[in-house]
């Protein structure tokens, strides 16, 4: 009955603190109804990571062995953690630096801990119950709240319990894999799955977020087309992986022209001035090209070259809008080179072993880790910190191994 009671609080802290990686209720924290920036911050929201950092790693610590074997699997992780908190050495700003790579840690560790602490079927059932709350909150503040339910622009697109609607129409996409895959895997409650998954899709749908709303009909038609597929041949896996990125390539241009679409009488300034912003990065990672300027460092507002960039381009992009370009300014090409390298064999390997051995683990973990590919074209979650798109893709690649030597 202990070993009960102390698995359902840990059960518990893992559900909060998803949710607050998530983004959930970061409005209230940080007491700003209104459209903030993504890059927000406040002391009791530090504080509050603070905490689930020490607490995960108190309960890594207690699991030692199991989480030394779980350190080993994937050394490229570890790698860029430890890049990112070097880093601060040649940083222009190194306290950024510094308290940004620790905040990269602990999220890191997080997601080792729920990647190789929790099999598949618990760490669905705690985003279940997780995005559960999040659904019923965030249509609680649309209805009841909407100065923060509603974003205050032309429109009003939804953006629930999060500080924008991107963000909304993230967590949603997320909350519709993980209650399309629980309708798979579980024997009770199908039907209040789907209804789950359906209604995340529709939220996404009012949240405007194309790239949210793209991802949906995307992921969903992999996951079906894969569901088909039994591939023997490591070669027509490559091929068929090539054949997706192509179809990813082309879910990214639709993305791009519906946002125009949905924002057409207010052209949103993050989509349409992507283009630029990404040619006069390209310049600036020339200057630094083997290690960037530093975790972190760049779009620092105290960072010289950002107020330069601010300069170039008056809407004044919080991030890189890429998630591969700002692995290059923050860690240069030694970084994005080691990143590329061991995420695109995580990725390989679980389409592999779902084309092979038809495990419904290995198409999440695949599903998964493509979408994220697919939202850091236009958005930013790789090595990002107290982002839950990046915990949940380092907790699909240290369940890979979990998942190969169970079968």
């Amino acid at each position: 009955m202990t070993y009960k009671r102390l698995r359902f609080f840990e059960n518990l802290f893992a559900a909060i603190s998803l949710f607050f990686f998530s983004g959930g209720l970061l409005s209230i924290i940080i007491g700003l109804p209104s459209e903030s920036k993504p890059d927000v911050d406040s002391p009791l929201l530090r504080s509050i990571f603070l905490l689930i950092y020490f607490i995960t790693l108190f309960l890594l610590t207690l699991r030692w062995q199991k989480t030394l074997r779980a350190l080993q699997r994937h050394p490229w992780i570890l790698f860029l953690v430890a890049l990112a908190i070097v880093s601060t050495l040649w940083s222009s700003v190194p306290d950024i630096t510094f308290r940004k790579s620790i905040a990269l840690t602990g999220s890191t560790l997080f997601g080792i801990y729920f990647g190789s602490h929790y099999d598949f079927d618990e760490q669905l059932k705690i985003l279940g119950w997780m995005f559960g709350v999040s659904i019923i909150l965030s249509l609680v503040f649309v209805i009841l709240l909407p100065e923060y339910g509603l974003m205050n622009t032309p429109g009003r697109s939804w953006r629930g319990i999060y500080l924008h609607k991107n963000g909304f129409g993230e967590a949603m996409f997320i909350s519709f894999i993980t209650f399309y895959f629980l309708s798979k895997r579980a024997n009770k409650y199908k039907l209040a799955f789907k209804l789950a998954y359906v209604l995340s899709a529709v939220l996404v749908y009012f949240a405007n977020s194309a790239t949210s709303l793209i991802s949906v009909v995307f992921i969903y038609a992999t996951a079906k087309v894969l569901s088909y597929s039994s591939l023997k041949s490591r070669f027509h896996v490559l091929l068929l992986l090539i054949l997706l990125i192509i179809g990813l390539l082309l879910s990214l241009f639709l993305s791009i022209n519906l946002s125009n679409f949905l924002e057409a009488n207010n052209r949103d300034v993050t989509f349409t001035g992507r283009t630029p912003l990404w040619a006069s990065l390209i310049d600036f990672i020339k200057t630094k090209p083997w290690f960037g300027y530093g975790y972190g460092a760049f779009f620092s507002g105290s960072h010289s070259e950002t107020q330069l960039l601010w300069r170039m381009h008056s809407w004044k992009p919080p991030h890189a809008h890429n998630g591969l370009l700002t692995i290059l300014l923050d860690l240069g090409f030694v970084g994005c080179f080691a990143f590329v390298l061991g995420y695109i064999y995580s990725l390989s390997r679980s389409l592999f072993g779902y084309l092979i051995g038809k495990d419904i683990r290995m198409l999440w973990i695949f599903s998964f880790l493509l979408y994220a590919v697919f939202f850091n074209f236009t958005e930013v979650s790789f090595l990002s910190v107290n982002a839950l798109n990046w915990v949940i893709s380092l907790t699909c690649i240290y369940s890979l191994s979990s998942a190969v030597n169970s079968k």
